[in-house]
Order: C-alpha cells, then structure tokens, then sequence
C-alpha cells in the first residue's frame, strides 16, 4: 500500500473535501504538477483545472476549482480554492455548450484587449468542467 497524507480542499463555504490520499495533482500557471507523500514544502497558485485526488485503494475524486493556492507544509496539503465542484455535479453536455461560448467569444478578440485574460479564463475552467464531466465515472485502475 502507498504511503498517505493528510489533504484539505477548502472553499469560503467550508470544506469541500478532507481525508488521507496517496497523491493530488492539479494546474499551475507552469502546467500540471503532482504531490505525493513526504513531498517537499512547497505553494503555488492555481489555474482553472480539474484537481485529482487519489484515495487508497485505487479510488479518485475529482473537482473543478477555477483558481485558488496549493500549499504543503510539513507532510500536510491544502489547497483554498474559490470554488471547488465535485465532477458528479458537472453535466457534460452543459460544459460543451460553455466551451463552444468560451472559444466562440475569444475567436472574435484580439489577445490586445483587456477582456482577453478573462475570457481565456473562462475557456479553461469550461474545459475543465468538460473534463471533470468525462472523469466523473468511479474509476477503479
């Protein structure tokens, strides 16, 4: 059995998910990175992704945060999120409908104009949610 560590996902509202876990991977402004126990101290921000938590035993969890920090102290993660939905609450075909808005809206901007950033924000989290939609069934590896 692979070692554990002590995860918390915390949102405004409270906590969204709390428990021993054998890895978490998420998305920071550099791309995807991963945790595992024992890692070292380390914070990041985050970016629109699907963050992954597996469980013992071979089980996953997954939720969509739009942003927030990632911290590890001392053998323990958290990660304060400004929204963290679990990916049983995310209908795939309502995501696609985003992401078709998302890239529909941005195709008609110049990476100039100040809407841009927001804009390239809200096509990410709708992939996100895309994605999250395609995890969401249990998966047992």
């Amino acid at each position: 059995m692979a070692e554990t560590f002590p995860f918390k996902l915390v949102t405004p509202i409270g906590i969204a998910f709390e428990d021993e876990v054998e890895s978490v991977t998420a998305m920071n402004p550099l791309g995807e990175f991963g945790v595992l126990a024992e890692h070292i101290n380390y914070i990041t921000s985050l970016v629109p992704c699907v963050l992954t938590v597996k469980l013992p035993g071979s089980q996953y969890r997954f939720f969509v945060v739009p942003d927030g920090l990632a911290e590890v102290k001392d053998g323990i993660m958290t990660v304060l999120a400004s929204e963290a939905i679990a990916a049983e609450l995310v209908e795939r075909d309502d995501a696609a409908g985003e992401v078709a808005a998302a890239e529909e809206r941005i195709g008609h901007m110049s990476f100039y104009e100040v809407e841009y950033e927001g804009a390239e924000r809200k096509l990410q989290l709708a992939r996100a949610r895309v994605r999250a939609a395609e995890l969401k069934a249990p998966h047992h590896y």
